[in-house]
């Protein structure tokens, strides 16, 4: 039905990448983009910049698949090797481009050291039969190289580079049906795969794929061969057997809809954070326009600050301990009117290593949240390190919001 996707293969290069000195984020928006343009990315390799591996690589894909895709060598040092690797990959020549050295020096090359510039006028050399992609940002442009299979993309590095050059993959090609991303909290990473496969199972020509991060799962639905209104039926059937956990069928983030819900229910929310030191509120601020629906937040770690902020008593911190639910109670009480806010949550607990106790082990976390209509509170134990215990508990917290204003 329609286009049919084609094969692709994605290389990063680099020595910075393989020795885990950089995290490799070019991969990512490559494999979305050409997703995007009706391709199937089905290898992805990370390369050293290496002469001998990275031509042995280049051959073997560039025979293998429509569409490759590499990123990064081509600039002016040493090590950037791309382009005569890929040359002996093909078997082909590179000639010097008298336009691109003209641009180059006009960029302010003109003065360097005799050695430096003949190695930032490599940027010019253009493999036999390429066609130029002008840099936009940067210094060195990308090229596009026929090969026996389809053609070989070669852009630059740096991902402000690499950008703007990313629509070049799609020419040619037909957009393809976005995919349908279904967002749950509250639920496992199993229990969203087994409710979701019962569904896909009858809507053939939907592909589904199961994502999970601390606190969210993510059920991402592709069209293999449905089409766009057999597949939103099938993103309708899956939130509806998934019920309440899924809190978005747009990809909208867990904060956006909190904001979304709090704006058409006309409240402002505001957050009181210990153990989670703000990221609540990070999340929630990260959303432009957030200041129509959150008033604000007040980060109180120590026992003084949550007198001295908050109004906590002494007496509830030393007859409870900091995380209890009588000091996560006072916290969003007084949070209300210390912030100006209709609906405040508030968190503490112990997010570890150190500070638990038999009665309440790392990972103990307290919630409240508090309005004019109710006061909710719930205790969870999180397993995991310090950072795992804090992004769920960010979670969970942003989706006991959700559920207060009625998005369950």
């Amino acid at each position: 039905m329609g286009e049919k996707r084609l094969s692709a293969a994605v290389v990063t290069v680099g020595s910075e990448l393989v020795s885990g000195l950089q995290l490799d984020t070019n991969t990512r928006e490559i494999a979305a983009t050409l997703t995007a343009h009706m391709y199937s990315v089905v290898e992805c390799v990370s390369v050293g910049d290496e002469m001998e591996i990275l031509t042995s690589t280049l051959g073997r894909l560039c025979g293998a698949y429509p569409m490759v895709v590499v990123t990064g060598g081509l600039g002016p040092t040493h090590d950037d090797i791309t382009r005569q690797a890929a040359a002996a990959a093909m078997g082909i020549s590179m000639t010097s481009s008298a336009d691109l050295v003209t641009d180059l020096r006009n960029r302010g090359w003109r003065h360097l050291d005799p050695e430096a510039a003949s190695q930032v006028y490599r940027q010019a050399d253009v493999l036999d039969g390429a066609r130029v992609i002008p840099a936009v940002t940067g210094t060195a442009p990308g090229q596009m190289v026929p090969t026996p299979a389809g053609v070989l993309v070669l852009l630059p590095g740096p991902p402000s580079e690499m950008r703007p050059m990313l629509e070049m993959l799609g020419e040619g090609r037909t957009a393809a049906t976005p995919s349908r991303i279904l967002r749950c909290s509250g639920i496992s990473e199993s229990d969203a795969q087994v409710i979701a496969s019962r569904v896909v199972a009858s809507h053939p020509g939907v592909g589904m794929g199961v994502l999970a991060s601390p606190g969210d799962v993510r059920v991402v639905l592709t069209d293999t061969d449905a089409g766009p209104v057999e597949l939103d039926k099938a993103a309708t059937s899956v939130a509806d057997e998934i019920g309440w956990a899924c809190y978005s069928t747009d990809g909208a983030a867990l904060a956006e809809v909190v904001l979304r819900l709090a704006r058409n229910a006309g409240v402002k929310l505001g957050t009181a954070e210990s153990c989670t030191g703000g990221l609540i509120a990070a999340e929630l601020t990260s959303v432009p326009g957030s200041s129509a629906s959150f008033s604000g937040s007040v980060v109180t770690y120590s026992n003084r600050s949550k007198v001295d902020i908050l109004g906590v008593p002494e007496a509830v911190l030393a007859d409870w301990g900091a995380v209890s639910e009588q000091t996560a109670t006072s916290m969003a009480l007084n949070a209300r009117t210390t912030i100006g806010c209709d609906v405040s949550l508030a968190v503490t607990g112990i997010a570890g290593p150190d500070g638990g106790t038999p009665d309440k082990p790392v990972g103990t976390v307290w919630f409240c949240l508090a309005s004019s209509n109710e006061t909710v509170t719930k205790m969870v134990r999180i397993p995991g390190n310090r950072e795992l215990v804090r992004l769920r508990a960010t979670s969970m917290g942003l989706d006991m919001m959700r559920r207060e204003l009625g998005g369950d």
